[in-house]
């Protein structure tokens, strides 16, 4: 089953630079950038469309998590044929939106922070719902396969939530704090990262019960600390980046032997990945700066450097 919040990588990248108000895209090939989007706020995350034709952008707001300054409500609309601004939606309440997925029905779900919720956005009509998840809300992973919506809250345990329902269904208990999540392609197997500890955790998607603890070597594990985690789109790979050590690693899928660590520049966020299937990219906050990288080996093949404060990248 494809995974339409990971896809397999195209010839255009579309990165976020939420501090200085920027959406860029580029050519994957050349990583020259073709158009950059003055956004109306500080813009964090994307989704893209089934039909790749249309990306949904979360406008959080300036600042960060428990530091927000002018919170935001919106959700832009851009068109990707054209690379240009459609519309908003307004969500109705200011709920710093961040984290935002697809699900195979069309539905937008994305984080809403300040109402302690999550929200399914129907982006036909502009028609928000919100479900309360009992904490704050900050990154959702879908799995098409389970019909499920996964919540991390900067808690020791994760959320789940039934898409069709749209209704919580329980919480997945984890050793400590937990803050980056990501889900297999097969949406089966999903993956979380520790925020006070120097490891992930492995959690039957379907079952939702904890499997396995993996640890990061060479990660600082006396550092409280965001920690993003990727699964490459032919599952071959599971990247894990530790932000305030400016390190990531990267383990085989199959076993979760970890093959490869590196140190990144400064403030390492998430991943995107290439359409050839061997490069992917790790977005470094605080330097402005992206890195390509080998998944079989860890080592840096290019660099290009965005406006201020680059957060997401997705490739179509």
């Amino acid at each position: 089953m494809l995974d339409l919040n990971n896809r397999p990588g195209g010839p255009n990248l579309i990165v976020t630079a939420k501090t200085a108000h920027k959406v860029h895209f580029l050519d994957a090939a050349t990583l020259t950038t073709s158009v950059t989007l003055d956004m109306p706020g500080s813009t964090h995350e994307i989704a893209l469309s089934a039909d790749e034709r249309t990306a949904y952008c979360s406008v959080y707001g300036d600042g960060i998590f428990a530091k927000r300054i002018n919170p935001d409500r919106r959700i832009v609309v851009i068109d990707l044929p054209s690379k240009s601004l459609m519309r908003v939606i307004d969500l109705g309440d200011v709920y710093a939106p961040h984290g935002v997925m697809i699900d195979t029905a069309g539905m937008l779900w994305s984080s809403a922070e300040l109402g302690n919720a999550v929200l399914a956005i129907d982006p036909k009509i502009d028609a928000v719902q919100k479900i309360d998840v009992g904490a704050t809300a900050h990154w959702v992973a879908v799995s098409h396969a389970n019909g499920k919506v996964f919540v991390s809250c900067k808690q020791d345990y994760v959320v789940v939530i039934d898409t069709a329902r749209r209704t919580v269904t329980g919480k997945i208990k984890v050793p400590h704090v937990i803050e980056g999540l990501a889900i297999s392609p097969d949406g089966g197997t999903l993956y979380c990262c520790a925020q006070t500890a120097a490891e992930f955790y492995m959690i039957d998607a379907r079952a939702d019960a904890l499997m396995r603890t993996v640890p990061i070597e060479g990660a600082d594990a006396s550092k409280n600390q965001m920690r993003r985690v990727r699964v490459s789109p032919d599952n071959k790979y599971v990247v894990v980046s530790s932000n305030q050590d400016h390190h990531a690693a990267i383990y085989e899928a199959d076993g979760l032997k970890q093959i490869a660590s590196f140190p990144t520049r400064k403030s390492p966020m998430g991943f995107g990945f290439a359409a050839d299937g061997k490069h992917a990219y790790i977005f470094c906050h605080d330097d402005a700066v992206v890195s390509e990288f080998e998944l079989a080996s860890g080592r840096v093949t290019r660099n290009f450097t965005t406006a201020a404060g680059c957060e997401f990248i997705v490739a179509y």
